[in-house]
Order: C-alpha cells, then structure tokens, then sequence
C-alpha cells in the first residue's frame, strides 16, 4: 500500500495517472486521502483532479464516495463542481438525492456538471428522484427548473406532463420555458401537441416558440407536420422559421425510413 501512495504523490504524470486508475479498486483510508488530496490540489491539474474524483466514485465501500459527497458540500465552487462530475461514477440513491440538491448550487458550472451526472443515470433517477425532480420543477430559482425541466423529458417522466405544460405556458422566465417546451416533446404524451401549439403561436420569445417547434416535430402526432406548416407561414422570426422547417424535414425523414 505504501508503494501506491507514494506512487499518487508523484511528480510524474503518467505515474500518478496510473496509480489513480489503480487506487479504483482499493478501500483504504489512506489511500482515499491521498486521492483526496489530488482532488483538491490546484497544482495537479484538471485531468488528474478530474481523474482522481472518478477514483474516489469508483472505489469500493464507502471510504471514497463519502469522501466526495463531503466535497459536494465544499466552500470552494470549483471543488463542488469536481464532486458532481466524479459522482457520476457512482449513480445510487444517495448520489441522485446529492445532484439534485446541487441544482439548486448558486454557482452555474456546479448546476451544469449535476445535470450532466444525472444525464448519465437517468435509470437511477427514475427509480428514486421522481418527487424531489417534481418539486424542483417550481423551485424559486429559474436556473433550477430548467435543469429540472430537461431532466423530466430526458427521464420520460410522464407523470410530469401537467407541471412541465404549465411551465411552458406560463413561467415568468423564458429559459425554463424552453426546457419545458422541449420536454414535452420528449414526453410524446396525448395533449402535449395541443400546450405545444399554444406556446408557438402566443409566446413573445423566439427561442421558446423554436424550442416549441423543435418538440412538435418530436411528438410525431398527427397533426404535427399541419402545424409546423402553420408556424413555417406565419412566425415573422427567421430562427422559429428555420427550427420549422428543420423539424418538418426530420418528420419527413422519419415517414420515408418507416420509423
């Protein structure tokens, strides 16, 4: 063990490189400590620390996780955002309840790496984030409901259906207003088309009536092509025009491969 340790405090790059993709499977304290200590050394640089964050996911019982679900917590921005790009590595109940609380981190990276952790678990998601996901849907902060919002259509959440359409009808901020829109476009849930079409022909912000557009050629109903036509001949915005005609053309494209 004192051959790995000296091996992670070494000078060498690709030494410690190695002895960090060794130190995965190994529960030892002191060992988890000295990965720790990458892990919060600004001089070891953002690959290594990166690195050594997904060994202490990786390692076996709790003596790394823990360790990472407490940095989660750090005073330092930068060291949270490490936690939840390492945590991805370790998807469970726990870690899902974490990321979903760091959605709601005041400092935007650390938002951007939960969302993208929970991204890559969204099986785990489902089976234990549903409610904490659906009260982050009227979380107070907007930079809070759009991840959740993206999550919910990423997770197919479909019990969501009511409280995303009523986020894309009608949140005060835009930017969840189009992760709603586009959520519902992942739903595919019957009355989706009718909040979608609502949104694309009442919305004062071009990028929420594109983000509609985009979701209508998603939902593959019936009447989808009809309205993207509509919006092609009325929407005096070029970018809603042109998220139009590039959802028309991939619904067409889909029709011609028989999907």
């Amino acid at each position: 063990m004192s051959d790995l340790l000296t091996r992670l405090a070494s000078s060498d790059a690709g030494e410690r490189n190695e002895a960090i993709a060794e130190a995965c499977g190994v529960d030892d304290e002191a060992v988890a400590d000295a990965v720790l200590a990458l892990v919060t050394d600004p001089d070891a640089g953002t690959p290594a620390r990166t690195a050594a964050a997904t060994a202490l996911a990786r390692m076996p019982g709790e003596t790394g996780i823990a360790r990472l679900h407490e940095l989660l917590g750090d005073d330092n921005a930068a060291l949270r955002g490490i936690a939840a790009s390492g945590l991805e590595y370790h998807p469970d109940a726990v870690t899902v309840d974490a990321l979903l609380g760091a959605l709601a981190d005041p400092v935007n990276n650390v938002r951007n790496l939960a969302e993208r952790s929970l991204l890559a678990m969204t099986c785990v998601l489902i089976a234990h984030g549903r409610e904490r996901l659906a009260d982050l849907l009227v979380h107070p902060a907007p930079l809070t409901r759009s991840p959740a919002a993206r999550l919910a259509g990423a997770a197919e959440l479909t019990e969501l259906v009511g409280p995303l359409a009523e986020m894309a009808r009608g949140d005060d901020e835009w930017l969840p207003r189009v992760w709603a829109s586009r959520a519902l476009g992942d739903l595919g849930q019957p009355g989706c088309l009718d909040v979608l079409e609502e949104v694309v022909n009442r919305d004062e912000k071009n990028r929420v009536r594109a983000a509609a557009a985009e979701a209508i050629g998603r939902l593959r109903a019936d009447r989808s092509e009809a309205v993207l036509r509509e919006i092609l001949e009325r929407d005096d915005d070029a970018g809603v025009r042109r998220a139009a005609e590039e959802a028309l053309a991939e619904l067409q494209r889909g029709e011609f491969d028989g999907e």
